[in-house]
């Protein structure tokens, strides 16, 4: 099992970026990498939904690790024999807030398909998180947290 993943650095508060990455019914709005997803209900321990990709894939969805405010994962089926977990955490700094995301491989097959998506993965992150990051800094600037 092995994780890739980046951070970045906001000025953006915790309050203004949870409210954006919680709300999975509006992640295509800021994440170019996905077309759709649903879930019945905040993002809690548990629960579940289907996440649709920009390359037409879908996929359900199951949330772990919530801690309200600070970070969640999420997991689904990978290619053959692998399990997909996202890591999303946001961490206040002086003055900043730090947020991240990993993807996680594990299963039979992970070592194998670590070694071929695990870095481009990770890069897809980059865009990701300055979208989120962005959309944050706008929001707390109008003032809407949520």
């Amino acid at each position: 099992m092995r994780t890739y993943g980046v951070s970045r650095s906001t000025s953006a508060s915790p309050a203004a970026v949870w409210s954006i990455w919680c709300d999975p019914g509006h992640w295509s709005r800021w994440n170019s990498g996905i077309l759709r997803a649903e879930v019945d209900g905040p993002v809690a321990n548990g629960r579940t939904g289907k996440m649709t990709t920009d390359r037409g894939s879908t996929h359900d969805v199951t949330f772990h690790d919530v801690v309200e405010g600070r970070r969640f994962s999420m997991s689904m089926g990978g290619p053959p024999l692998t399990t997909f977990r996202f890591n999303c955490e946001i961490t206040p700094e002086a003055g900043q807030t730090t947020i991240a995301q990993s993807v996680t491989i594990s299963g039979p097959l992970a070592g194998l398909f670590g070694a071929l998506m695990g870095k481009e993965m990770a890069k897809h992150f980059v865009p990701v998180l300055d979208d989120l990051a962005a959309e944050a800094v706008l929001r707390q600037a109008q003032g809407d947290n949520g």
